[in-house]
């Protein structure tokens, strides 16, 4: 039977260099070893051609003569599947793995799977458990506490969550100890909620600025006057000039969102020009003459 080509059994191109043959051979090598797969003869197959493919390609003038002429340029270099050294371990694990004359290079994979057979189970930390938890924008921007119920293990768990003011729109809250249970007497794992924000109705946030937009009717916006801008139960008195813009900002400094490192930013008001949509025919008729006299002024 002919042999595989060594580059496929490891998963790797005739242009890998020794770091990705080493990577690709250890990620095999952790999945097949027998001791991991004591009555798996297929695993152990594939375990031995792994490492025959390892030892050939690592070494520099193997792996010339394997590119020149493939697996006859080796058949005299006692290659062929029955040598198996354990250097080809110590080079990529260390040489922490106990020799058990297996006749395939056996080695004590307990520090790499946790266990080793007779030995001692080695405790383990729990898995973290990752949520995502959709909170209202001003409860983002104010804090709030509230209470989830989240399925953790198999069973649902009730958490208290305190979300801090001005928390961002992605940041995460860790509960140290709330995530799946420890292996082997190991600690739990943590709990971590991935905030979201609802978006509001006529606020938005720019990292730390807070975008408000105000509606105002276009006699307000072409006359000027003053505006009252009220947001999260603060009021703001605003001047518009004549002549106002739609889309035109007016900031107010230092009354933005204060974030969790304390750092404040501003607040700016965003103009929306109302147009009405029911003219009195009063109105109609004012708004034709102004129309008149701006055609006469334009001539």
């Amino acid at each position: 039977m002919s042999k595989q080509d060594y580059y496929s059994v490891l998963g790797v191109s005739k242009a890998s260099s020794n770091q990705e043959i080493k990577k690709a051979y250890k990620k095999l090598a952790m999945k097949y070893h027998p001791d991991k797969n004591p009555d798996d003869a297929t695993a152990e197959a594939k375990f031995k051609n792994a490492k025959e493919a390892y030892e050939v390609l690592t070494d520099a003038d193997k792996r010339r003569k394997y590119d020149q002429f493939g697996h006859a340029g080796l058949e005299n270099n006692g290659q062929g599947g029955r040598h198996y050294s354990q250097d080809g371990f110590n080079d990529i694990f260390g040489g922490g793995f106990s020799q058990r004359d297996r006749g395939f290079g056996g080695f004590d994979f307990e520090d790499m799977f946790s266990q080793s057979r007779g030995g001692h189970s080695r405790a383990q930390k729990g898995q973290d458990s990752e949520f995502v938890f959709t909170v209202d924008f001003v409860d983002a921007l104010q804090g709030v506490e509230k209470v989830v119920e989240l399925p953790v293990n198999g069973e649902t768990k009730k958490i208290k969550v305190k979300i801090p003011a001005g928390i961002k729109d992605g940041e995460k809250i860790r509960f140290t100890g709330k995530g799946s249970a420890g292996v082997n007497g190991g600690p739990a794992g943590d709990l971590l909620l991935t905030i979201a924000t609802r978006e509001h109705a006529f606020l938005e946030r720019d990292n730390n600025d807070l975008i408000y937009t105000a509606s105002v009717d276009m006699v307000l916006a072409a006359l000027g006057g003053e505006l009252e801008v009220n947001v999260l139960d603060k009021r703001f008195k605003l001047k518009l000039p004549a002549g106002t813009q739609p889309g035109r900002k007016f900031k107010i400094k230092g009354k933005g969102v204060t974030d969790r490192k304390g750092v404040t930013g501003d607040l700016f008001v965003k103009i929306k020009v109302e147009i009405p949509q029911d003219l009195t025919e009063q109105q109609r008729s004012l708004l034709e003459q102004f129309k008149a006299l701006t055609e006469v002024n334009t001539l």
